[in-house]
């Protein structure tokens, strides 16, 4: 049976390919390489380097922009995979001219221009909002856990701190109680192991203290134990404005809350700051129904609609009461600036 056969490996061409001929006019690497080469990098805050002191010459930012927007775009975000991709893959060799810069120039690059990279993708959605693809007519928002790079050995409150303790504790009065035959060195070393670890955790218990926080990861301080999929893992708590005209996200954010109760004021206002004073509509789920938030985001040009918690429709903030805010048990409502019910969503 015949099979479909590949060309010589050997085979030695009379006009040689170009590396645009395997990128297709229509492939989104171009549109990377256009849009950034329309950007004034400098305005929006990256460092930009002249090239013209002494030593090694600088890549230019615009170049590893494009690598990291395209690897990003491809699920490719690691420095090590990166650079990895320079060498192997077409489309970035196209985009960047063959470079190949380590992953520690790519990773020196992402973490000094964090702050311009959140200003490039406000201005992108500045973008896509005038060539109307958002309108703010119905702009979704929900947030998803995403699990930190953290086990859960390494996540501590005052509780574990205290039950670690204590055991410690009563392993060390066994072990001196008991007839022990090791040498004395060896006690000693084991002893001093014991105190060590007593010492790091009350170091931890009284930050907790002085910070007011109720949790610590050790591998990542900015994540906590949250309830995901049915279990507590140690997460981050991403939050994301989605507008449905074409389902593009608006704006995102990364917080630790371990809920989304306090998180609507604060996407609502990311919202507002993309479209302005134009009227838009707001879309939550039952996990964002705080009344101190929802007064806060409600105005002449902001509707909200937002499913009521089930058992909490006639509770009331504090300032408030119910003749001032009188929240009826009724299904998804839209709230107005008049922080009453106006009109039913079925």
């Amino acid at each position: 049976m015949p099979f479909i056969e590949g060309e010589d490996r050997d085979q030695i061409y009379l006009l040689p390919y170009t590396l645009g001929d395997f990128v297709e006019e229509e492939n989104p690497v171009r549109v990377i390489d256009a849009y950034v080469d329309s950007l004034s990098l400098e305005e929006l805050g990256f460092q930009v380097y002249s090239g013209s002191k002494a030593g090694q010459k600088p890549y230019r930012r615009q170049e590893l922009l494009k690598l990291y927007l395209y690897c990003y775009m491809n699920g490719i975000r690691f420095s090590r995979k990166m650079e990895t991709e320079t060498k192997r893959n077409i489309e970035l060799m196209w985009l960047i001219g063959k470079l190949q810069p380590d992953h520690v120039t790519l990773s020196a690059f992402m973490k000094s221009n964090q702050t311009a990279i959140k200003k490039l993708f406000k201005e992108f959605t500045l973008m896509l909002k005038g060539f109307g693809l958002i309108d703010g007519q119905l702009v979704a928002i929900d947030g998803t856990k995403l699990k930190a790079n953290c086990s859960k050995k390494k996540h501590f409150n005052d509780n574990i701190i205290s039950k670690k303790l204590e055991h410690i504790d009563a392993y060390l009065r066994d072990f001196l109680m008991e007839d022990n035959r090791l040498k004395k060195q060896e006690i000693i070393e084991k002893l001093e192991v014991y105190q060590k670890r007593m010492h790091e955790l009350q170091v931890m218990k009284q930050e907790l203290k002085e910070t007011g926080e109720n949790q610590l990861c050790v591998t990542d301080q900015d994540a906590k134990s949250m309830k995901n999929n049915g279990k507590h893992e140690v997460c981050f708590n991403v939050q994301t404005a989605v507008d449905s005209k074409y389902k593009l996200i608006v704006d995102c954010d990364t917080v630790n809350d371990v809920n989304d109760q306090g998180q609507l004021s604060n996407m609502a206002k990311k919202t507002k700051q993309v479209f302005r004073d134009q009227k838009i509509t707001i879309l939550a789920d039952t996990g964002y129904y705080n009344y101190l938030e929802i007064i806060d985001v409600v105005d002449k040009s902001t509707e909200l609609l937002i499913k009521p918690q089930q058992g909490k429709q006639n509770k009331v903030a504090s300032g408030f009461n119910k003749v001032t805010l009188s929240i009826p048990p009724l299904p998804p409502f839209v709230l107005t600036d008049s922080h009453a019910i106006s009109k039913l969503v079925l």
